[in-house]
């Protein structure tokens, strides 16, 4: 065979195998990329929350009074956005929007969660920023709040004054900061809880532009679920709040303050996530209206006494008393920090106890409470029943001490009045007798209704009655001076020796009042009456009485 054939048919052989090997190398590239290609989109999609900036979309208006043109607008936005990338940096990412969006023809006090919604799509957050003139002097006054759109929250406005207008951009700075709120992913801990707070990690530009600080505050929410991971329902937990302990990078250890039993329950049905949104106390009052009763017979709580505390500190504060309708506020500026409020029933019964952040919402949150009227009138009882124990103490006082004084000057008449009057102080048995009676009459009444009443707070006050009764009622005094007087009559009937008129009285008998003075020399010491055995002090002797 011609060896030009040969070649001639094996040219195109060879660039068909050229051609297969091509076709097998982009194939394997293209497995290779499909491989390669959605493991990139699926580690972009899953970056960290920590990591994650936020994504801020800001609207700034003037108020027309204020006096601010377009060019002194233009110049404060871009002064503020310097501000912003000097002291924070990364962590917030501001888009400034052109126009003034939803505060066209509004103050931001006049926004609602449904108008500012549907401008936030792509954003983590919407700032509401407004330029307003100054209430008095020069200067500006500078108001604003923020949309949170994972937590839907709208939150309350902030003021801040701006009193030199060159120096207006830091004011808005400063007001940026405030409005601020933080998300964070919550996980439960055996104490507490750890908030993986978003862009935590990411490095702030100065100090004070850190995402989160210890003692912030958050409050935590429910976000329910669809099938399609898109949000069906938001919800609150009332009266829980979670305050920082300690940061370890983008984790936040926290305190768990609630005045729920079990605020964050690991058994919850349906599929959701667990978040936290900061809070910070804004220059307006906290309002609350407390009502007890159910459906029509719901009542306003009138006349109650509200306490306050700070969290750790077990010394209260009286806020007010609740009005006729059961309204009560606490005013601007009255705590930067968690405190605890209780609702007392005739002072002394607590009703309700929940902690909250001043300033956290300008808006009037009602609060149900349960009267416990029994437990009120049995509180009451034992406090009278304590002032009569404290009555009688003093005065058992006031009679020991009279007796000590006429038992030492031998003025025996006078000690056997003393002793008639003492016995006829009520004794220690009665107020046994009527503590039993008052803790019987509770149970049954308990058992009978099926109302609270041996609380905590009226076993408390049962206690301590008993302590004082145990404690400071004790008829040793009177036992001791009684004895001591017998045995003065005891040696007084005794009929005197001669010798006993002359010569001076032993240490353990009675001075002889009509002896001579002639009978002793001069340079003797005078006899000296016997001396009584040591007076015992009373039970609970060297303790403050508790008036």
């Amino acid at each position: 065979m011609d060896h030009r054939a040969l070649v001639r048919s094996g040219r195109p052989m060879m660039m068909r195998t050229r051609h297969r090997l091509t076709i097998a190398a982009l194939t394997l590239v293209l497995i290779l990329s499909s491989r390669t290609v959605p493991a990139q989109d699926a580690k972009a999609s899953t970056s960290s929350m920590e990591e994650t900036p936020y994504a801020i979309r800001a609207w700034l208006a003037v108020d027309p009074q204020a006096r601010v043109g377009a060019p002194t607008a233009r110049a404060l936005a871009e002064d503020w956005l310097v501000l912003v990338r000097r002291f924070v940096g990364e962590p917030w990412q501001i888009e400034l929007a052109d126009d003034e969006g939803a505060l066209r023809g509004r103050s931001p006090s006049e926004l609602t969660a449904e108008i500012v919604a549907p401008g936030l799509q792509g954003a983590d957050k919407g700032w509401f920023l407004r330029v307003e003139p100054a209430d008095s002097g020069g200067g500006y006054l500078l108001v604003g709040r923020e949309f949170d759109a994972t937590t839907r929250q709208l939150g309350p406005l902030y003021r801040q004054p701006a009193p030199y207008p060159r120096d207006a951009a830091r004011s808005l700075f400063e007001l940026s900061r405030r409005i601020f709120a933080p998300v964070a992913e919550i996980e439960r801990t055996d104490g507490g809880a750890e908030l993986l707070v978003q862009g935590a990690s990411l490095p702030a530009a100065d100090p004070i532009g850190r995402v989160v600080e210890p003692d912030s505050i958050f409050r935590p929410y429910y976000l329910f679920l669809r099938p399609d991971k898109t949000v069906q329902e938001i919800r609150s937990i009332p009266f829980t709040y979670l305050r920082v302990v300690e940061i370890d990078g983008a984790r936040a250890r926290c305190e768990l303050v609630s005045g729920l039993r079990q605020p964050l329950p690991r058994q919850v049905a349906g599929r959701y996530r667990l978040v936290a949104l900061g809070l910070k106390p804004a220059d307006v009052p906290t309002r609350f209206r407390f009502v007890a009763g159910d459906g029509d017979q719901e009542h306003p709580a009138a006349g109650y006494v509200l306490t306050a505390r700070g969290v750790g500190n077990p010394v209260a504060s009286e806020v007010g008393t609740t009005d006729r309708e059961g309204r009560i506020a606490l005013p601007p500026h009255y705590s930067d920090s968690l405190v605890i409020l209780r609702l007392l029933a005739g002072g002394v019964e607590p009703l309700r106890e929940f902690p909250v952040l001043p300033g956290e919402t300008p808006e009037e949150r009602e609060v149900p409470v349960e009267p416990r009227p029994e437990a009120v009138a049995l509180e009451f009882r034992l406090k009278a029943l304590q002032d009569e124990i404290v009555d009688l103490v003093a005065r058992r006082g006031v009679l020991e001490a009279k007796l000590e004084a006429r038992a030492n000057g031998q003025a025996w008449d006078e000690v056997k009045q003393l002793l008639d009057e003492y016995q006829q102080l009520p004794p220690r048995r009665d107020f046994e007798e009527r503590l039993d009676r008052l803790e019987d009459d509770a149970q049954r009444t308990q058992a009978e209704l099926g109302v609270p009443i041996l609380t905590r707070t009226a076993q408390a006050e049962l206690a301590e009655t008993r302590a004082l009764v145990e404690r400071y009622l004790s008829d040793e005094a009177y036992t001791t001076f009684l004895n001591i007087y017998r045995e003065s009559q005891d040696r007084g009937s005794a009929a005197p020796t001669p010798s006993a008129v002359v010569a001076p009285a032993p240490p353990s008998a009675a001075p002889n009042p009509i002896a001579p003075a002639q009978a002793r020399p001069d340079s003797e010491e005078p006899p000296q009456p016997a001396p009584l055995r040591p007076r015992p002090k009373p039970a609970g002797s060297g303790d403050p009485v508790p008036f």
